[in-house]
């Protein structure tokens, strides 16, 4: 069953098709919650929360074939605002997987960091980032999602998704370019 099919059944009241829609995305909601908020027990019950704010307001889904992105903009949303209601400081310092280059700049400037500008950077830079996300084409976000938030290797997509691990490459490789071109189109804008 699609996610289009999936949707239209839980518009009809299917709890089965609801259960068989949180069983296929519950990797990537809770991989979401979880980078975000880093506590299990706190990822656990916003979990829940994403799914019944999923439920309750599934008719206010417009493009039936974009579920992955609306669930990770609901799950990412939940936890940023339930961040900022516990602790308005780790709200702007989430501690996700970190390149060495990202370690290092974390060490400079450390003091700095903690001032409300970088505060309001952080979550210029986040909005900014969900909404190129958001942009792209269909199957460069979905393949994008899976691989980085649902951590699914290329050979996973490629099953799931029957495309040749050259495509599943290929998808990863233009979503990241058009992020990156974004972004820099973005800042390069701001800084003038």
């Amino acid at each position: 069953m699609n996610d289009r099919q999936l949707i239209e059944k839980i518009l009809a009241h299917n709890d089965q098709a609801f259960s068989i829609l949180v069983e296929k995305h519950k990797k990537m909601v809770y991989g979401t919650i979880f980078r975000i908020v880093r506590n299990k027990s706190d990822a656990e019950d916003l979990f829940q929360e994403v799914f019944l704010k999923v439920y309750s307001s599934a008719y206010q889904l417009r493009n039936l074939e974009d579920l992955s992105g609306w669930l990770f903009k609901i799950a990412y949303n939940k936890s940023i605002s339930f961040l900022r209601k516990k602790n308005p400081a780790k709200a702007n310092s989430e501690q996700a997987k970190k390149s060495p280059l990202q370690m290092i700049l974390a060490h400079i400037n450390y003091a700095e960091k903690e001032t409300q500008d970088w505060k309001m950077e952080q979550d210029e830079a986040r909005v900014m980032l969900f909404s190129a996300i958001d942009r792209l084409p269909e199957m460069q976000k979905k393949v994008l999602l899976m691989h980085k938030f649902e951590d699914y290797s290329h050979n996973e997509i490629c099953l799931k998704l029957n495309l040749s691990q050259a495509a599943v490459e290929s998808l990863i490789y233009r979503a990241m370019f058009s992020l990156r071109k974004f972004c820099h189109a973005h800042f390069t804008k701001h800084l003038k």
